[in-house]
């Protein structure tokens, strides 16, 4: 019986930038744009920005799944993932683009942003 290798895994790099934080485009044919971060994709290094990057689906009616109601047909705009690369977040407090740092308050590592040295406050996760 053939000895099988073990099933090696890409390392999942765990982004800076979280839902909820706001983020201003860099680069590509949308820069200077702001916006709110919607979703983010860790595995494929992609975030949504909500109003960046709009696309165009032309959807097809039909009647949605497990349910009796149905689906208008048309064309649909949504916000397509980017690159987390393209965008760079903004601090909440100098309202500028900036990177974060950590450091060591108390027994934890916090956030803080590299531009005016104030910690970077998050909301709870949804």
């Amino acid at each position: 019986m053939p000895v099988q290798k073990p099933q090696h895994r890409p390392h999942v790099r765990s982004l800076d930038i979280r839902s909820g934080d706001t983020v201003v485009v860099i680069s590509g044919s949308e820069r200077g744009r702001r916006g709110v971060v919607q979703r983010t994709f860790s595995a494929e290094g992609r975030i949504v920005v909500a109003g960046v990057n709009i696309r165009k689906r032309h959807q097809r009616a039909g009647q949605q799944a497990g349910g009796t109601t149905a689906m208008q047909g048309g064309i649909v705009d949504f916000p397509a993932p980017m690159h987390y690369s393209n965008v760079q977040l903004v601090c909440n407090r100098c309202d500028q683009p900036t990177r974060l740092g950590r450091r060591l308050e108390g027994e934890q590592y916090v956030p803080y942003c590299k531009r005016c040295g104030e910690a970077y406050l998050r909301g709870p996760r949804a």
